[in-house]
């Protein structure tokens, strides 16, 4: 890294002549800036007044561990890389710290390879983080954009697109990729925009270029867009491609037409109309507008704009007027003013609607302004009682509903913005039905009778229930309903508010997840683990005490006894990082991916087949490939060990979900099946943590596991998708669709 990019690292230690130590090996064998600190407290005042890059802490400090202070750093500041750099090496504090969210972990050695290792994962750390944000502000920046935006390579095959692109041609993302631009281009519009290309590629073209196109989209209708093209940087002298977004200018060149009509309309009906030059003066009035402002033509003509506009008014239309233009979305803007009439001290101030358009020459240069004024004196008094309540709510973030209790089935007869957009629902398909159009298959029928009977006593009610789009997608849903009393004292209205919980009851769920798995690790740590290292040691002090007279036979004991403490250690790892949910799946050929992790197992004389009833095997799954793969392995590995060499291993897909059954010796006849995911059990069918890796697994899909007896005898497996888990359902049908 270079000086101007050095992180900012907070050394956290209590111990002074460790903290000094620390700090010398760091400003030696890097370029990073060096705050230390004795007090995890004053530490944290640190991070939070600096631009700290990392924090780096040791464990065993007296007024907060340093995994107390990872805590807090991960609530206020998110994913900030921390290092725990300690000297207090077990499997408990790695296990805390890793529950926690640390980056990295490293044990204290008196040696300058351990600072060199420490300043190596420093560097990643931060890089990696450094490379994050980026990313995201780009991804930040794209999405803000709202524009359809391509990327074509050399060949001029698109390469990118992104959802808005895809919308305004109405081709599928993977339809486009790979394909040329005739996709969505005539010929004509395909040798427009390779000349503008050849234009900005030449020695003395400009960087960028903008054009018109129509875009043809998969319906045939043909779109008026605006091609705002440049280049991506060359690779040495070698041309790599153009990238390019597009502005749908069909509502401009409505909004044109509509001007004209209006403009015709306007003169008709006498409405004050106006034109100013590049400067804001007045080149043209009709007789409306004289009249308006008390003062002759000749004395309008040539005056600038600001005369007849309070300062404040002026203002804001300056800068309204700065937001026109080149880039902008639209040439037109509405706004409100107050014209100045008649002269002297007292000067009537008339509230005025203006329409302004740019004018421009043939040159689309903007050369001036025109206006059209309306009085909007009567129209201001009928809504001023009413404005700013109906601002508040259809501005609300959260969704609100009225429904009107005296009509037949409650029907909603009001939706705001932010229903629209939680559900999916416009508004007018919404008016007019009942609030059961959210609920499905796995909404919670006794919650929904809550509301009906707080409905029915005429009371307020708040419940969550998991509701879905109208795509079909389901999401939590915190609804709250109050009754709205008219003068005459009965209920008018029931006004609703809907607010989405999906991700606070996942981040609940994930913290009961690692809770589970805290506690399993302690188990773990205390049964499974202490057996072997007991072992190990009571056979180390026998060979200690005569270290000529070893025998074999105890020193491959001792070695079996340390290969099964390293093999759970193995495991534990695993199931660490087995725990997290899945964020993104992909569609899986089932059978394949059996087959796949059939071929990784030694199953020696074992056999694999495919259940044929309900679809069989060749259905695909929403699954993490790498998950999945593990899944079924340590499946496969659990039934040869416990089924014999010549076990027979069945899969299949069920009608949510999946199954593995073999026809081995299956569980013992004393304990149920359901005990084989518990962690560190190794007596029992599943042995220390294969099938607890299994169970995480699961869990990461959001998958419910259960174990069974099989048909033959052995073990039966089955994974049940949730109804968030396996996607949405079919949508479900309506009478206007």
């Amino acid at each position: 890294m270079t000086t101007s990019e050095s992180p900012h690292i907070v050394y956290v230690d209590d111990d002074a002549a460790l903290l000094d130590l620390g700090e010398t090996y760091l400003r030696k064998l890097s370029s990073f800036e060096v705050t230390t600190c004795s007090d995890p407290t004053a530490a944290l005042d640190i991070v939070r007044d600096s631009d700290i890059d990392c924090v780096v802490s040791d464990y065993d400090m007296p007024a907060m561990t340093g995994v107390e202070l990872l805590e807090t750093v991960r609530e206020e500041h998110g994913s900030l890389p921390f290092i725990l750099f300690t000297g207090k090496g077990s499997e408990e504090v790695a296990s805390d710290a890793i529950s926690a969210g640390v980056t990295d972990y490293l044990q204290k050695q008196p040696s300058s390879e351990q600072y060199e290792l420490l300043v190596n994962r420093i560097e990643n750390s931060v890089s990696e983080h450094r490379a994050t944000r980026r990313a995201e502000r780009y991804e930040t920046v794209l999405e803000a954009l709202g524009y359809p935006v391509y990327v074509v390579d050399e060949r001029g095959r698109f390469t990118y697109v992104n959802d808005a692109f895809a919308d305004l041609s109405g081709y599928a993302v993977d339809e486009i990729l790979g394909s040329g631009p005739e996709l969505v281009k005539d010929d004509a519009d395909v040798q427009k925009a390779a000349s503008e290309l050849g234009g900005v590629l030449s020695s003395s073209g400009p960087d960028t270029t903008q054009f018109e196109i129509e875009l043809r989209t998969a319906d045939g209708e043909a779109v008026p867009c605006r091609d705002h093209m440049g280049y991506l940087p060359y690779e040495g002298e070698a041309f790599r491609g153009s990238v390019g977004i597009l502005r749908n200018i069909s509502g401009e060149r409505a909004r044109r037409d509509e001007l004209a009509r209006d403009e015709h309309i306007i003169r008709a009906a006498g409405d004050p109309v106006y034109s100013l030059d590049a400067d804001d003066r007045f080149e043209y009035v009709n007789d409306a507008f004289v009249e308006l402002v008390g003062h002759d033509r000749d004395r309008v003509l040539g005056s600038h704009l600001s005369s007849y506009l309070p300062d404040a008014d002026y203002e804001t239309y300056e800068s309204l007027r700065a937001s026109l233009g080149d880039g902008a979305e639209t040439d037109r803007l509405t706004f409100e003013t107050q014209l100045l009439a008649a002269d002297g001290d007292g000067r009537d101030r008339v509230p005025m609607e203006c329409h302004l358009t740019l004018l421009h020459d043939d040159g689309c240069e903007v050369v001036g302004t025109t206006g059209i004024l309306r009085d909007i004196s009567e129209r201001l008094a009928q809504e001023a009682e009413l404005s700013l309540m109906r601002r508040a709510i259809d501005e609300a973030s959260v969704g609100i509903t009225i429904t009107g209790p005296s009509e037949d089935d409650c029907p909603i007869v009001y939706a705001n913005a932010a229903f629209e957009e939680l559900t999916g629902y416009d508004a007018d398909e919404i008016l007019g039905e009942n609030h059961r159009v959210l609920q499905g298959p796995d909404t919670d029928e006794e919650e929904c009778e809550r509301f009906r009977e707080a409905i029915a006593d005429e009371e307020p009610c708040s419940i969550e229930l998991l509701n879905y789009r109208r795509d079909g997608t389901p999401f939590w849903n915190h609804c709250e309903i109050t009754p709205v009393h008219g003068d005459d004292g009965r209920v008018a209205n029931y006004i609703g508010f809907q607010r989405e919980v999906t991700e606070r009851n996942a981040r609940q769920r994930l913290l009961e997840r690692q809770n589970e798995r805290l506690s399993e690790f302690t188990r773990v740590v205390s049964h499974d683990l202490r057996t072997p290292l007991t072992t190990a040691r009571g056979y180390f002090d026998i060979v200690a005490e005569s270290p000529g007279d070893a025998d074999a036979e105890d020193l491959r004991k001792l070695g079996r006894s340390l290969d099964r403490v390293e093999e759970l250690l193995s495991d534990l790892t695993t199931l660490a990082t087995q725990g997290e949910t899945v964020v993104e799946t992909e569609p899986l050929d089932f059978r394949r991916a059996a087959e796949r992790a059939w071929e990784t197992v030694p199953t020696d004389d074992a056999e694999l087949r495919f259940d044929r009833t309900a679809g069989g095997a060749s259905r695909t799954i929403a699954a993490d490939e790498s998950r999945l793969r593990q899944l079924l392995e340590n499946l496969f590995e659990n039934a040869v060990a416990h089924g014999g060499p010549e076990v027979t291993v069945t899969v299949g897909r069920t009608r949510n979900g999946f199954f593995v059954e073999d026809d081995g010796d299956g569980f013992p006849a004393d304990r149920s099946p359901a005990e084989c995911f518990e962690a560190g059990v190794s007596e029992r069918r599943g042995g220390g943590l294969g099938l607890a890796i299994v169970k995480r697994i699961a869990a990461a899909h959001d998958w419910t596991p259960t174990a069974e007896r099989g048909s033959a005898g052995g073990a039966r497996f089955v994974f049940t998708e949730s109804a968030t888990a396996a996607g949405p359902p079919a949508r479900r049908q309506r009478s206007d669709d």
